[in-house]
């Protein structure tokens, strides 16, 4: 409406117009998608879902410039077992039109989800409510086949917000309704039944629950394990719930705890026969607020009343495996947890890079030692490459090596002590300094 050949034109002579405009364009902007589409697809059109299978909003107007197809999402496969002669590597895709943005990806041995967030029109309301759009593939044979879809309300916080159980997809997801009185936010769980591969249809929400948590508590951790879901909600405590999914229809709370601060991220561990969840996430203080990374263990062998086993708080720490989870590393057999860890002063004292080994066990989480990436002093005052390295680590033959920032630090697991390092800047051309943390 407000382009340039539109200006001065009354409603009458904007419609007439718009409506010549979009007969003359549509039948060329289809034919070079379809080109397009072909040359990527391999002119396998199967390949392709149905565009009519997917609408944007419950209406036939449309309210806002529609983004029916913004977005070509494309799952491709090849061959892993292929000895990519002459460097070439052959693979298929497979693709189908959605609304939004990808925000995640759920994949399992035969099944991918995407799912794009974006918004439904809702004529009722005249609001555009946040949606998701998640569109199934078949991945059990050599090229992928999109075949299932659904829109379901509100926004997946991760990965971990998605699920496939007994041929259910569970998605758990967080709506804001800023103009609400009684809450912002609703978190709900979703259970949709994925139709049979070869059949091609909607994926029908069977079950969902009410709102999860307390009025403007918004989702801040999902782990699925099995039929149950382990989530957690917050504003100002962290409640850790935990859902019983077994009856896709009607899924229940079976208990629920309530502690200071949350999890970011929940893992499934076990100990001496005890099942828990390990989760990382952060202290938080009603009056000053975040305060530290907040370790906690979750005993849920009774999952009517889930208990802290035990907790350890590093005030004035942060840990990027809150929200980067392959910063985090478990060994279940030496019952050792390994997370990044910083802490940044504005000065020269007191600054940390690193990662701490913790031992846990039952009723406790301490911490052994800490593997330092840079001192202090060279944190605040020296002259750094402007890029840096994520937070990993991997163990091989009880030898701890992890990679962070600007250097590399190998290190015996059992007892802290510095094998070798290597700094990653070494050769660099300098052309500026930069600082330690880019963008801190």
């Amino acid at each position: 409406r407000y382009r340039p050949q539109y200006c001065g034109l009354n409603s009458t002579e904007y419609e007439k117009l718009a409506h010549e405009t979009a007969l003359k364009n549509t039948e060329p902007f289809l034919e070079r998608m379809v080109e397009e589409m072909q040359l990527q697809l391999d002119g396998a059109c199967d390949s392709i879902f149905q565009v009519s299978a997917m609408q944007s909003g419950d209406n036939d107007e449309d309210a806002s410039n529609g983004d029916m197809l913004s977005q070509f999402v494309q799952v491709l496969s090849f061959d892993m077992s292929s000895n990519f002669v002459d460097k070439n590597i052959s693979t298929n895709v497979a693709g189908a039109f959605s609304s939004g943005w990808l925000s995640s990806v759920y994949a399992s041995q035969e099944f991918v989800a995407t799912l794009n967030v974006g918004h439904n029109y809702n004529s009722t309301s005249d609001n555009w409510d946040s949606a998701t759009f998640i569109l199934g593939f078949n991945i059990s044979g050599t090229a992928p086949k999109p075949f299932a879809y659904a829109e379901i309300r509100g926004s997946p916080l991760n990965q971990y917000s998605t699920d496939l159980y007994d041929g259910h997809l569970r998605v758990v997801t967080t709506e804001w309704q800023w103009s609400a009185v009684e809450s912002r936010t609703t978190n709900k769980i979703f259970v949709l039944k994925v139709p049979e591969a070869n059949g091609g249809q909607e994926m029908v929400t069977v079950g969902e629950t009410d709102h999860l948590g307390k009025p403007n508590e918004s989702v801040m951790a999902v782990r699925f394990i099995g039929p149950r879901a382990y989530i957690v909600t917050f504003e100002r405590t962290d409640p850790f719930y935990i859902y019983n999914l077994t009856d896709p229809a009607e899924p229940k709370k079976l208990g629920e705890l309530e502690i200071p601060g949350f999890s970011s991220y929940l893992h499934p561990i076990e100990i001496d026969g005890v099942p828990l969840i390990l989760g990382v996430g952060e202290l938080v203080n009603a009056t000053t607020g975040r305060s530290g990374v907040k370790i906690s263990l979750f005993d849920i062998s009774d999952p009517a009343s889930p208990t802290e086993n035990a907790t350890f708080v590093d005030e004035g720490a942060y840990s990027s495996a809150g929200n980067d989870f392959k910063a985090f590393r478990y060994l279940p057999v030496s019952k050792k947890l390994i997370l990044p860890k910083s802490e940044y002063t504005w000065s020269d004292n007191g600054n940390f890079d690193g990662f701490v080994v913790y031992n846990v066990g039952l009723g406790k989480v301490t911490p052994s030692y800490e593997i330092e990436h840079a001192n202090s002093y060279d944190m605040y005052h020296g002259c750094w490459y402007n890029a840096y390295m994520p937070a990993r680590s991997f163990v091989f033959q009880s030898k701890l090596t992890t990679i962070l920032s600007h250097s590399v630090i190998s290190t015996d697991l059992e007892n802290g002590d510095k094998l070798w390092n290597m700094s990653l800047d070494e050769g660099l051309e300098n052309t500026a300094c930069a600082s330690y943390f880019i963008g801190f």
